[in-house]
């Protein structure tokens, strides 16, 4: 598939493996521990505040995050890492019966700052081990992977939790992960990116190299402020995505309030989905050629017929089964071209940060995108009310087309 050179390809493997193990561990867990809490106390209203409370965290952590990825070793990130969550599974083990609520909201804090510091960590080492040309095909793996994870773990965490008690499910976890720093110990190769020496690179990259927290962010935003066209890009990445993260209060609505359909069939069509965001990321690895940021607009406005899709058979009156289909067809369609958006865009990042800002500028970008993400929520189960889910999924659509139209007319004016 990728013909790159045998050790290249053999190091990029073991980074896929470690992430892939860790990445695990903390899914299976951020599904189950709160899911266990739902169990045993029946309480949707705590299930939800402990779930949204607990990832407040990861979301301040994020640009820290970068400018960690970018300083510290990534042999030593795991094993803090590491070391931080095992002694909150210690913590769970012996004291979940007595005391469930703190020691869950102290594990899920725990887990999603480590969720926080692996974005950024694995996406700097991709241009530091693979050359320009196959950044792109590095990326894609890393996504998919990614992705990946985010689906075995909770299909591992719902098995396991049917005829293993949560304790073990713990344990369970807390292997992957060992699983992960063994694996990074034993390799010398995966180190931190190489930051940029004083004097090198831009003004803002020495900044960077020299630089306290502060000044380490004031660079990235510095950075960027002088990268028009990339800036534009992360924008309108952010401005889509607050968008179309009203499709996932919209799926479950239109599934089970007005096709009145059981939970399972939303969650066919959310893992439907999640096939089609593997779909994009594997898409840009086979052409990387063609996906590039040139088509960058095309791409957002071929991701705006995903919600017309969506409202095609309610729109016409079709039947409820066709109406399903219309609809998870939409999110495969909107979930496949947003994969390949987001692989773009980081592979962009990554090929015009110089070594020591990769992180920093990444984080940044995911850092805003995860609170679009919420908002965009927020608005939309408002806007079901006033408008209904098919107004809405149209207004969605004509909403990404005009951001499709200006972005093109930006970059126009910005690459001349």
């Amino acid at each position: 598939m990728y013909r790159w050179k045998i050790k290249e390809y053999s190091h990029f493997g073991v980074l896929l493996a470690v992430q892939a193990f860790a990445l695990v561990s903390e899914s299976t867990l951020r599904f189950a521990l709160p899911l266990y809490l739902l169990n045993v106390s029946g309480s949707p209203s705590l299930y939800g505040t402990v779930t949204a409370a607990t990832f407040v965290p990861s979301v301040l952590l994020m640009p820290v995050a970068g400018v960690v990825a970018d300083r510290v070793n990534m042999r030593c990130i795991l094993v803090i890492a590491g070391s931080v969550l095992a002694s909150c599974g210690v913590c769970y083990f012996f004291l979940f019966r007595a005391h469930l609520l703190l020691v869950t909201v102290l594990f899920l804090i725990a887990l999603y700052a480590a969720h926080a510091l692996y974005i950024p960590m694995f996406q700097t080492q991709i241009p530091r081990m693979l050359d320009a040309e196959h950044v792109k095909q590095g990326v894609s793996l890393v996504n998919q992977v990614s992705t990946a994870s985010n689906i075995i773990g909770p299909v591992v965490a719902g098995v396991l939790m049917g005829w293993m008690s949560i304790a073990l499910l713990v344990c369970f976890g807390m292997v992957c992960l060992a699983t992960a720093v063994v694996l990074v110990c034993a390799c010398p190769f995966l180190k931190r990116s190489p930051a940029a020496s004083p004097g090198a690179g831009t003004d803002d990259s020495a900044i960077a190299g020299r630089g306290n927290l502060f000044q380490d962010m004031r660079a990235a935003v510095l950075f960027l402020r002088n990268e028009k066209p990339l800036l534009l890009s992360i924008v309108f990445a952010c401005l889509v995505n607050a968008v179309l993260a009203g499709v996932n209060v919209i799926l479950p609505y239109v599934v089970t309030e007005q096709l009145a359909w059981n939970v399972a069939a939303a969650g066919s069509a959310e893992a439907m989905g999640a096939i089609g965001a593997l779909a994009g990321s594997a898409f840009v690895g086979l052409a990387p050629g063609f996906c590039t940021m040139k088509r960058f607009p095309a791409f957002v406005a071929l991701l705006g017929f995903g919600p017309l899709i969506s409202a095609m058979g309610s729109f016409f009156g079709f039947s409820a089964a066709f109406q399903f289909v219309c609809l998870t067809a939409g999110v495969v369609w909107i979930l496949f071209w947003g994969s390949t958006i987001t692989v773009v865009l980081v592979s962009d990042i990554q090929l015009h940060c110089d070594g020591g800002m990769v992180g920093r500028v990444l984080a940044l970008f995911f850092a805003v995108a995860t609170c679009a993400s919420p908002a965009g929520q927020a608005a939309c189960g408002v806007a079901i009310d006033m408008f209904g889910a098919t107004v809405l999924l149209a207004l969605m659509a004509t909403t990404i087309e005009l951001f499709a139209v200006s972005m093109a007319l930006l970059f126009k004016k910005h690459t001349k």
